[in-house]
């Protein structure tokens, strides 16, 4: 399972307030999860928003999530709990951006461009050759993972999550 998204760092807190990203939206991370070790953490991705309107709409996509929030990093009792999370021992918190892209990508077309391939001849009526290369781009939606594929004048948007299942 493809985890691409950075591990909060405790500097990192100062720097979204710098920046005026003071409302930070919480929720469940399945991609975290290590199956091979009995972890006992529970795994959070975070998004950042300079606009508390985004944040609640990120919030009431994903209010159903045991884990959903939106912390506000101007309360100090926020930011203590935030900072807790961070620093303690039962939280692994990834945060939602790529370090990079061009990484992101190379690991893409490495791994998944069979995945790819099939998800396409499966679920379209394209016919791309296998001479024919696959430039697919990333994109999250409220933490979840989708991948835009465009062949000729069509474009596609999927899960990702579906395309590591063909």
């Amino acid at each position: 399972m493809l985890q691409p998204f950075e591990l909060f760092k405790p500097i990192y807190l100062e720097r979204l307030i710098k920046m005026k990203k003071i409302y930070l939206v919480t929720q469940s991370y399945t991609r975290g999860i290590d199956h091979f070790t009995e972890n006992e953490q529970i795994n959070i991705l975070v998004s950042d928003y300079d606009d508390l309107n985004y944040a609640k709409v990120h919030y009431n996509a994903v209010k159903s999530d045991k884990y959903a929030s939106i912390i506000y990093l101007e309360n100090p009792q926020h930011k203590n709990k935030f900072d807790e999370m961070i620093n303690g021992v039962k939280y692994v918190v990834y945060w939602c951006i790529v370090k990079s892209t061009e990484e992101l990508e190379k690991r893409l077309d490495l791994k998944y461009k069979d995945h790819i391939r099939r998800f396409i001849k499966k679920n379209t009526k394209w016919r791309i050759g296998s001479d024919e290369k696959i430039n697919p781009k990333f994109e999250v939606v409220f933490g979840e993972l989708f991948l835009i594929i465009k062949y000729s004048s069509e474009r596609i948007r999927v899960k990702f999550e579906e395309i590591e299942k063909s």
